[in-house]
């Protein structure tokens, strides 16, 4: 099986001259489940489905407890992982109490091996022609003024359908009319749910 692409505009500051230039983007992306993994493994060796569910679940504590000890943990063939932190920016890290650092991410870095065995991977042009639609600011702000005139709140998958846009597209336009103060999240940061600030898409600023 290929990796299916399509070569999509790589995104300019504004500001800049528009010139167009393109590169290749993965399409066909699927998320393998740790149940497709087991089935997988299962078919391969001489383990059961239990003791590969086992041995996962073992490997994921025994990763989990090295990393909150602050351990770079390695594995053969795949690669490195760490963890990073983030505290409050300061001028002095003597006013920086170690209660405030707190953990921000984990790290992962392939292994050589890894990476030249997945550079074997064949490419392959999608015919279904998956990139964003090019739609000006204007053009985005009708067609929301339309959506929120039926719709009380909108979320970055109805932003995708109706403007056309692939996710990574999505997420920058939602991101730049949080900015411009047009649209506001009114729900968490991991799922987020918009709605019109008062004065845009036809909501009354005496609402």
């Amino acid at each position: 099986m290929a990796v299916k692409f399509e070569f999509a505009p790589v995104p300019m500051p504004a500001g800049r001259p528009k010139k167009l230039r393109y590169y290749p983007r993965v399409v066909n992306r699927r998320t393998v489940s740790t149940s497709d993994i087991v089935k997988e493994i299962e078919m391969a060796c001489t383990l059961t489905r239990t003791d590969v569910v086992a041995v996962l679940d073992a490997l994921n504590r025994s990763l989990v407890n090295w990393l909150k000890d602050g351990w770079r943990v390695h594995l053969d063939g795949v690669g490195y992982f760490d963890v990073s932190l983030t505290a409050p920016e300061t001028r002095d890290p003597k006013d920086t109490r170690a209660s405030s650092v707190k953990f921000k991410s984990v790290n992962f870095r392939a292994d050589k091996e890894l990476r030249y065995r997945v550079a074997e991977l064949k490419a392959e042009r999608s015919k279904n022609g998956r990139h964003s639609a090019r739609l000006s600011e204007i053009a985005i702000d009708m067609k929301l003024a339309e959506f929120f005139s039926e719709n009380p709140m909108l979320v970055r998958r109805d932003l995708e359908k109706l403007c056309q846009m692939t996710r990574v597209t999505a997420v920058r336009c939602l991101k730049r009319l949080r900015e411009e103060k047009k649209l506001k999240n009114i729900n968490t940061s991991q799922q987020p749910v918009y709605i019109p600030v008062p004065g845009h898409y036809g909501v009354s600023v005496d609402r």
